[in-house]
């Protein structure tokens, strides 16, 4: 007879002393990912017009899609392999610098190349957070860390295009 792991381990709080740290990180990396999603779909028409870049418009978000899919497949490949900590601080680090690239970029083919970095990084961040939930939270917990990621694209779904317009009008 075998025993079923989910129902042998009790529900532990996401917020517990060896889950807090995953959890506010995770939340917090999906959350950033979302508004960063929803922002630039919102801005996406004055940064084009502004970098007199309208034929490059589709370019910004095919680009950043097409890498998006690489990134899965290069950080889910070594997430696998060595853990998640490392290629999530990668991807991490790629997102980050592609949001400051495609942030200062004075052209569209720049913002372009700025939405790959942003591409590869959120495409591996998103991998690498799955991995860190299979390595981290017990079977019984996983769905609700997944749950919460879904509830991390809420609060931007609200406020993150409206955010997004005041500082492209402003700024």
């Amino acid at each position: 007879m075998t025993t079923d792991r989910t129902q042998a381990t009790p529900a532990r709080s996401l917020l517990a002393g060896g889950y807090r740290g995953a959890t506010i990180g995770s939340f917090a990396l999906v959350f950033l990912a979302a508004f960063e999603a929803l922002a630039v779909a919102t801005v996406m028409p004055t940064v084009s017009r502004e970098l007199d870049g309208r034929a490059w418009f589709a370019a910004a978000f095919s680009a950043a899609l097409a890498a998006s899919l690489v990134g899965m497949v290069v950080v889910g490949l070594w997430a696998d392999r060595r853990g998640a900590v490392r290629p999530l601080l990668a991807a991490v680090a790629l997102f980050g610098l592609g949001l400051l690239a495609a942030g200062l970029a004075p052209t569209m083919p720049v913002l372009v190349a700025g939405r790959v970095l942003q591409g590869l990084g959120g495409g591996g961040l998103t991998v690498a957070l799955y991995v860190l939930v299979a390595q981290v939270y017990d079977d019984v917990d996983r769905p609700r860390i997944l749950g919460a990621f879904a509830a991390a694209w809420v609060l931007p779904g609200i406020v993150g295009p409206f955010a997004a317009g005041l500082v492209a009008d402003t700024v």
